[in-house]
């Protein structure tokens, strides 16, 4: 073994150096970790922010509560009478008057306009005429007839008697004749006298049976035309009834079309009326809409502050195109009465399409509009924690819970802008007010 030249006394000086410096290394080292590790803690402790503590003092909650919640769908419609006529003329002429006004209800035969027309006047005083005329010929030939019907009955009953006394001087001769006392010729003419005055019996019979059958011809004439004079003075009377224009049911005036210079023509429209007592509602709904429903669905007609109920009737068959895209026409009939309501009154029809039972639901409140509708403070004990919900259906002051809350807990319901971005908030329980 090579021994050390440097001596012992120097080697453990070396030695006594050595460590020291690694006893200062050492300490240097902790020193740097105990910097570092305080640097870290006092950036933690200055820079990183602590966890808010927020307490609520006052504040309303509400308790989750089931109710039954309608699906609807919501389409504007217009209320239209099913029946609407248009008021017109039924002649040319003058109005004379206009008993009506827009907006007027009237009775069925209430008279609304009043005409004049000189044609047709004139036309009936021509068949009043005609028909006097007429009848005093029916009577003057009535007379004239009997006068000759009596003529001729004297005439028969001349000839009955001519022939009754021939017979009796026949008879006379015959018995001359027998005696001797005339001769054979003067019986002959006897016999002659007889024939002729039986001739005459018949022509006289068969002159009265012409004559009346002349007299029935000349009476069916005559009275043919008194009826034809009636039915002209029927026509002029029937157009003059027309003088009147009348209301064919009890509805209402929804316009007047009247020409200033108030002259008309036949069948030229005054204005229309519509009948109240039978009113429906008319929607315009997208083609998609209407496969969630049908004929029969309930509907819920909202005018103003009232509803009504109705129920759709019908359903075209075809979508039409328009200014706002596809729309199909749909009818809803009122199950109650309407006739009170004013026709092309814009109302606002919800058509039943789901009843959701016992749904979970909340009042409507501040919270909705602080949370922005996500999420809701929930109530444990003395704290409140954020909870995300989903709502559904808004059904008067209700709102629907889908998802989220379970009925009977908690919910603070008034604002959450001071700490609607806590997680969790404390509580005063006795500084809340259920509503």
């Amino acid at each position: 073994m090579r021994e050390s030249i440097i001596p012992e006394r120097l080697r453990n000086k070396k030695k006594e150096r050595r460590q020291e410096g690694s006893g200062k290394q050492f300490s240097l080292l902790l020193f740097a970790l105990l910097t570092l590790a305080l640097t870290a803690f006092g950036a933690y402790y200055f820079l990183i922010p602590k966890q808010e503590s927020f307490r609520l003092d006052f504040y309303t909650y509400s308790e989750v509560g089931t109710a039954d919640f309608l699906e609807a769908l919501t389409v504007k419609g217009t209320i239209v009478p099913k029946k609407i006529v248009v008021l017109e003329t039924k002649i040319a002429g003058v109005i004379e008057e206009i008993l009506v006004q827009e907006g007027q209800d009237v009775d069925l035969g209430d008279p609304l306009f009043t005409l004049y027309s000189s044609e047709i006047v004139a036309e009936k005083n021509d068949a009043e005429t005609e028909l006097n005329e007429a009848k005093i010929r029916l009577a003057q030939l009535g007379l004239d007839q009997e006068l000759e019907m009596g003529n001729e009955r004297m005439k028969i009953l001349d000839a009955e008697k001519g022939l009754e006394r021939a017979r009796d001087n026949l008879g006379l001769q015959q018995v001359l004749y027998n005696y001797g006392s005339i001769p054979r010729i003067e019986l002959e003419k006897a016999e002659q006298e007889v024939e002729a005055a039986e001739r005459r019996l018949i022509q006289s019979k068969r002159e009265m049976e012409f004559l009346g059958r002349k007299h029935s011809a000349d009476q069916t004439a005559l009275e043919k035309t008194v009826r034809i004079n009636e039915d002209k003075l029927a026509r002029a009377m029937e157009k003059m009834e027309n003088f009147t224009v009348r209301a064919p049911f009890p509805g209402r005036v929804l316009s007047l079309k009247i020409p200033t210079n108030r002259i008309v023509t036949a069948h030229q429209e005054l204005g229309e009326l519509a009948d109240l007592r039978e009113q429906a509602v008319e929607l315009l709904a997208a083609p998609g809409q209407t496969e969630r429903f049908g004929p029969g669905s309930e509907v819920t007609i909202t005018l103003g502050q009232t509803k009504y109920k109705g129920e759709v009737s019908y359903i075209a068959p075809q979508a039409k195109q328009g200014a706002d895209g596809s729309t199909v026409l749909v009818r809803v009939d009122f199950l109650e009465e309407a006739s009170h309501l004013r026709p092309n009154s814009a109302v606002t029809a919800d058509v039943h399409l789901r009843l959701h039972k016992d749904s979970p639901f909340l009042p409507r409140g501040a919270y909705l509009t602080s949370g922005q509708q996500l999420f809701v403070y929930v109530i444990d004990g003395q704290t409140a924690k954020r909870r995300e919900v989903q709502f559904g259906l808004i059904q008067g002051s209700a709102i629907q819970i889908l998802r989220g809350l379970e009925p009977g807990e908690k919910v603070i319901v008034s604002s959450y802008d001071e700490f609607r971005h806590l997680e969790e908030i404390k509580i005063k329980p006795e500084g809340g007010h259920s509503l």
